[in-house]
Formats: structure tokens, sequence, C-alpha cells
């Protein structure tokens, strides 16, 4: 018996649409999330250059993200500082430490992180970056 498997390139592209699939039934859901207004700080006293794509952007001051990723904690899943960095992907034995780090000041956030951060509490959109083509090297 005889398994016709197809092209690795085929199979690169279903993994691909399934997953650009999957992303736009979650932008969908997206819009569907409810509206909270319980920050515990007044944005008017900041600029808003946090909020700026990354050839604009500049670091946030350390009461944004510390009221915003306190925001986060009592809205979503990530009710503890152990979970937001495991949501946002810190590594290591000193992760929280880095957090801390990050919400008093003593180490500025990264954009990709902070931009996490936005976009998973609705202030800015999510970046959809498009596809050139569909590239591949020679086959051999």
């Amino acid at each position: 018996m005889k398994i016709k498997v197809p092209e690795m390139a085929a199979q690169q592209r279903f993994v691909f649409e399934v997953a650009t699939k999957a992303g736009i039934e979650q932008l969908e859901k997206n819009l569907l999330a409810p509206v909270i207004e319980d920050l515990e700080l007044d944005e008017s006293d900041y600029d808003n250059s946090h909020l700026l794509s990354e050839d604009r952007w500049q670091p946030p001051h350390p009461d944004i993200v510390h009221a915003y990723i306190d925001q986060l904690k009592r809205n979503s899943e990530y009710t503890t500082d152990t979970a937001v960095v495991t949501w946002l992907g810190l590594k290591g034995n000193n992760a929280e430490r880095t957090l801390r780090k990050y919400k008093s000041g003593e180490s500025k956030l990264p954009y990709g992180l902070w931009r996490k951060v936005l976009v998973a509490t609705g202030r800015v959109p999510q970046e959809i970056v498009p596809v050139i083509a569909f590239m591949k090297g020679k086959q051999q």
C-alpha cells in the first residue's frame, strides 16, 4: 500500500491557512471583549508615547506599567505576577523579579512585551503583518 504524502510546501501552506483562520476567529472574538473602567491611575497625567508604534514608541512611565499590569491581573485569569510572567513568556529563576523591575522603573519593559500588554488590554489593535509571498528554498 502506498500513502501519498503532500510535499512539505503544501503541508506548510495548509498549516498556515489553518492558523490564519484561527487568528481571524480570535480577532472577531476580540471585538466582543467587555469595556472595563477600573484603572487606578489618571492617564491624562502622562504622555501617550507608550501607545505608539515601535518607530515612535517611548518606554512607559513605571506608574503606567504598574497600573496596566494590576488592571490586567484584576480582570483576567492572570491574577498573580507568576501568571503574568508566564503569559509574557519571561523565563528563568528571576522572571518575577524582572517583572517587579519593570513595574518599579528599575528596568525598561521591552517593546514586544509592552505591546502584548497593550493589545491584550484593548489599548492598541493587533498588528497584522502582510504576507509578501510563500517563499521556499531549492528542492534537492
